[in-house]
């Protein structure tokens, strides 16, 4: 009787760190305000050789209207030859964010086939970049400090005791 009531009590402990585990992993980001995100990104990449982009440049790369998003921040490579971007965006609804990414994922592919065959390191930097939508912020990054800005971008949205947000 007593082993039943142990084994009960094992699952039911079980079971509660299971939804406690799956709600935190499923939070919706945190209302982040967009300035600090900006902040703590640039912080996290070395935006050396890089320029912060307009309106026109993120029309012409991603076909998106900054007008139409509720705050962005888009650096390129001053280089011809390099690949670096960071897209942060802040969209006005969840819709308008898997627009965004439909966006991120046609300029990786453009831009993967644009150095296929003569630039391998540009390639395996488009490869690995890191695009992550959470409610309605938006991440691209094509660097090698791609997860520290990751990091950086989940610290704001889920802030706590965790630190940097690792969701």
């Amino acid at each position: 009787m007593k082993y039943a009531a142990l084994q009960a009590a094992k699952l039911l402990l079980l079971a509660v760190l299971a939804v406690l585990l799956w709600g935190i992993l499923h939070a919706d980001p945190q209302q982040a305000d967009f300035s600090v995100l900006r902040e703590q990104a640039e912080q996290a990449m070395d935006t050396t050789g890089m320029r912060q982009a307009d309106a026109q440049l993120l029309r012409r790369l991603y076909g998106l209207n900054g007008g139409e998003l509720a705050g962005w921040a888009l650096w390129t490579s001053e280089d011809n030859m390099a690949v670096e971007e960071l897209l942060l965006a802040e969209c006005v609804s969840e819709a308008q964010a898997e627009q965004v990414r439909e966006a991120l994922e046609a300029r990786r592919s453009t831009q993967i086939q644009n150095f296929e065959g003569y630039g391998p390191e540009q390639v395996r930097l488009l490869e690995d970049s890191i695009m992550e939508v959470r409610g309605v912020y938006v991440l691209f990054v094509v660097s090698e400090q791609a997860r520290e800005v990751k990091d950086a971008f989940l610290g704001v949205l889920y802030p706590g005791p965790a630190g940097t947000g690792n969701q």
